[in-house]
């Protein structure tokens, strides 16, 4: 009998909220945390067996870091770690897609000082407000906006990667992204209409 077997046990009761709301305009965040939170709610069982790699059993934290894991997933930093996922995944064919989403994981969350201001990217995914802001001369970091981010957090986002890199995620893409793309050219459309004389 195992700790995470379905008959023995019940998830926590959690709140599947990432630490930013979507933003207006990138309606790709909206979808993709509202596809993640009707499986998470629906499916608690499941969504608990995605943590099983953790040391510690998953708990609200872990929910909130993988809502805002969701909602980065439909933004641009998002989509292109997932094409270089993808590719990268192509690329290794004798291994396997969770270990090339891994190793594209540990690529894009790199800390470059000349790239995306030096944070990396669970910096911009767990913090609660861009931590970008605008000064006198162009745009910085803003210093008190990143996020302390704790092991705990990288094993749930390690473990959402994971997850992501397999069948139940690539069906929640094949539903979110032409409703993304649906939602985007809708957009588009609107803000030529109101250019319009």
């Amino acid at each position: 009998m195992s700790l995470f077997d379905d008959d023995f046990f019940e998830p926590p009761r959690v709140v599947h909220r990432p630490l930013q709301p979507p933003r207006r305009g990138t309606p790709g965040e909206e979808i993709y945390l509202a596809l993640w939170q009707e499986f998470a709610t629906q499916r608690p069982c499941e969504w608990f067996h995605i943590f099983q790699d953790m040391r510690y059993k998953p708990r609200q934290r872990a929910a909130t870091v993988a809502a805002s894991f969701m909602t980065f997933m439909g933004c641009n930093g998002g989509a292109g770690f997932t094409h270089f996922a993808e590719t990268l995944a192509k690329d290794m064919h004798p291994f396997s897609r969770e270990r090339a989403f891994i190793a594209a994981w540990a690529i894009e969350n790199t800390r470059h000082r000349g790239i995306n201001h030096g944070l990396r990217m669970i910096e911009y995914m767990l913090a609660r407000e861009h931590p970008i802001e605008g000064r006198i001369f162009g745009r910085g970091v803003a210093e008190s906006r990143v996020p302390v981010v704790t092991m705990e957090d990288e094993d749930v986002v390690e473990c959402m990667v994971k997850w992501w890199s397999g069948n139940q995620a690539a069906c929640m893409r094949e539903i979110a992204e032409p409703a993304r793309i649906s939602a985007q050219r809708r957009m588009l459309w609107e803000s030529q209409q109101e250019a319009k004389p």
